[in-house]
């Protein structure tokens, strides 16, 4: 089906659009533009002939909040989207004569007889080699002469030790397209200042987040952590961790504790909420039954947390003191993370100090990406305090 619908393009896409690679990898900064760049691109696919598209991340609800909510904003943008185009239930959209079906890899069982002319790795340093390889022998779908079937990737470069960096860039036939915040022109100059001042305070962040280039995970702060399937079951205790922002998201987790575990789960993660909107959000994550349960707020926001108090929640202002805090979380053993909490596992795999000029660890953390860390940090931390303030005596004078 031809189509006649016109949208405005980039670098990244026009890249994208003329590469006859069958494996295309996306190496950018944050914000580069190459996840909106991709869902462009299968969108004019989809439209222009029949295919069959797949669309993954590692999790489901991962990939509903990121790259599956992309793809159903522009296809609103682009007056494309009907409801009833879209399977709620087998997480598919029909588009022209093509579908786009969306699908996490936990388990590679779920796509054994499937096959796609177009496959989509959002934030692939999420999966194996294996689920790459998997993923290629479903490049199977029937094309037409002029198509190539193709599988692509998009990722932050975080580790210049990871699988895609040794298996793929360098491979004789992969198409390697790199970009950076300056392919974005519609980043705002906050931003902007934002990723250039990590020069000023770590490198290897720099390098990453700013210009796209591959850092190395050497400085990370926390390393003994580990992703779950469920939280705990009839957890003794949960408490939460809640980071005020609005141009910067929104970030509530939920901590349970059990036996002297902790176990976090990412509950909110959202920018441009105003207060009331995030009391609306707090009601539907929160049920009135469990609103008892203490929430450590930013302590930096005391009207936002006594609004929040106002509406029924056992709010109270964490403590910040950052290196206290992150070493309370480090004390707690080895963390558990909810596999669906993909703003807590993608901010803790980069989590790291800052360092000198003369590449001297400092015992401060890098300030970026770090909104749904905040609100851990302020919970346990805040918490661990409180019981540890409890439990001394105290002294009576006569």
């Amino acid at each position: 089906m031809k189509t006649t619908n016109r949208f405005k393009v980039g670098r990244i896409f026009r890249e994208n659009y003329t590469a006859r690679e069958q494996t295309v990898v996306n190496i950018g900064g944050a914000r580069s533009g190459k996840s909106y760049a991709m869902a462009q691109l299968l969108i004019m696919r989809a439209l222009n002939r029949a295919c069959l598209i797949a669309i993954t991340r590692k999790t489901m609800p991962a990939l509903k909040m990121t790259a599956f909510r992309l793809v159903m904003e522009l296809l609103g943008k682009y007056g494309l989207f009907e409801s009833g185009k879209l399977n709620k239930t087998e997480n598919f959209y029909l588009l022209g004569n093509s579908r786009i079906q969306f699908f996490s890899l936990d388990d590679p069982e779920k796509i054994k007889s499937s096959e796609f002319n177009y496959i989509w790795m959002e934030e692939a340093t999420e999966f194996t080699y294996q689920d790459y390889l998997v993923l290629l022998t479903r490049l199977s779908a029937a094309k037409e002469a002029d198509m190539t079937n193709q599988i692509f990737l998009t990722l932050n470069p975080t580790d210049a030790n990871s699988w895609i960096a040794k298996k793929l860039i360098n491979r004789k036939g992969i198409k390697v397209i790199r970009s950076s915040y300056r392919d974005n022109p519609f980043l705002s100059k906050e931003y902007i200042d934002t990723l250039l001042s990590l020069k000023e305070y770590d490198k290897n962040a720099y390098e990453v987040y700013a210009l796209g280039n591959w850092g190395r995970s050497d400085k990370l702060i926390y390393s003994r952590w580990r992703s779950v399937e469920d939280p705990f079951s009839n957890p003794q205790e949960i408490i939460w961790g809640l980071d005020f922002g609005f141009n910067n998201p929104s970030a509530l987790v939920k901590v349970g504790i059990k036996d002297g575990a902790f176990c976090a789960e990412e509950k909110l993660y959202r920018a441009a909420l105003t207060n009331d909107a995030l009391i609306e959000e707090l009601k539907n994550i929160i049920p009135p039954q469990e609103r008892g349960q203490t929430i450590y707020a930013d302590a930096a926001e005391p009207a936002r947390i006594e609004a929040i108090y106002r509406a029924g929640f056992n709010i109270k202002a964490a403590d910040k003191n950052i290196l206290n805090g992150i070493m309370a979380v480090k004390s707690c053993g080895e963390l558990l993370i909810t596999k669906s909490s993909c703003n807590l596992i993608r901010e803790i795999e980069s989590y790291s100090w800052k360092t000198d000029l003369n590449g001297n660890i400092l015992e401060e953390p890098l300030k970026f990406n770090d909104h749904a860390l905040d609100a851990l940090r302020y919970a346990i931390y805040s918490y661990k305090k409180e019981i540890q303030n409890s439990a001394e005596p105290s002294l009576t004078f006569f």
